[in-house]
């Protein structure tokens, strides 16, 4: 399924490009693609997988809206985790090296020793999109992978064209993540909320209406209701007690 482009998703995309430029450190990669990126390129989970896969030395990168789902996860099974990135690279390959998608996704391979998230079992992924990146000099191939909870992947290939190039470059400027970094950014991005999202619920919690969250941020009632409607969505309820009854707050330093 290839989806329309809006008009008004052009604008949006020329800032989430723009907002790359200025990426220096893991963090403000996290942030950029739990704030920005994921909102014209809608996703829950990216991982970054690349070094020599025909050795199987590999190394990842996660950002995930999902409570649970980071880097160390991935490391704890490392030998069953690279095959199955070994099987989507070769997959790319047999593609003459273009993206694609995989709908109703199931693992191949015995999942027992795979992460929790990937397991057939227990699966939170439903569906993903591998898209690849040669590089000859260095010999470290690289596959962006992008995974949802539904079972088809929606994709406007214009836009993904556009946004690779900008997110690869932005990722290489960063140093690899290590453990502490991941138990950091966990903490940042708690249950998947944005900054402003936090804030949102922050007011609510307190008893403020629409209107007066949007006077206090100095934003309209409509983009108040729409930053709830995601967080209701990402805290999976449906309503604003529920809401505030599952409400993690972030924690301080």
């Amino acid at each position: 399924m290839t989806v329309p482009v809006e008009k008004h998703n052009w604008n949006a995309l020329i800032e989430v490009i723009q907002r790359s430029y200025k990426i220096k450190k893991h963090v403000d990669f996290f942030r950029w693609q739990q704030d920005h990126l994921s909102n014209v390129f809608p996703h829950d989970v990216l991982i970054a997988v690349w070094g020599d896969f025909n050795k199987g030395i590999l190394n990842y990168d996660v950002c995930s809206k999902i409570p649970g789902i980071r880097t160390e996860s991935l490391r704890e099974s490392p030998g069953q985790i690279n095959n199955l990135m070994i099987d989507l690279y070769q997959r790319w390959l047999v593609n003459n090296e273009r993206w694609y998608r995989i709908n109703n996704f199931v693992v191949d391979h015995h999942a027992d020793d795979l992460p929790i998230f990937l397991n057939n079992k227990q699966s939170l992924i439903n569906s993903l999109l591998v898209y690849g990146l040669r590089d000859i000099r260095g010999n470290n191939d690289c596959l962006y992978i992008f995974l949802d909870q539904k079972s088809e992947f929606p994709i406007v290939s214009s836009v993904l064209g556009m946004l690779m190039p900008h997110l690869d470059a932005a990722l290489r400027r960063v140093e690899s993540l290590e453990c502490e970094i991941d138990d950091e950014l966990s903490d940042y991005h708690v249950q998947g909320l944005s900054d402003r999202e936090h804030e949102i619920v922050h007011w609510v919690r307190l008893g403020k209406t629409n209107i007066e969250i949007s006077i206090i941020l100095g934003i309209s009632p409509n983009t108040v209701k729409n930053h709830l409607k995601r967080i209701f969505s990402k805290l999976d309820v449906s309503s604003r007690a529920q809401a505030v009854a599952t409400y993690v707050p972030p924690k301080l330093n």
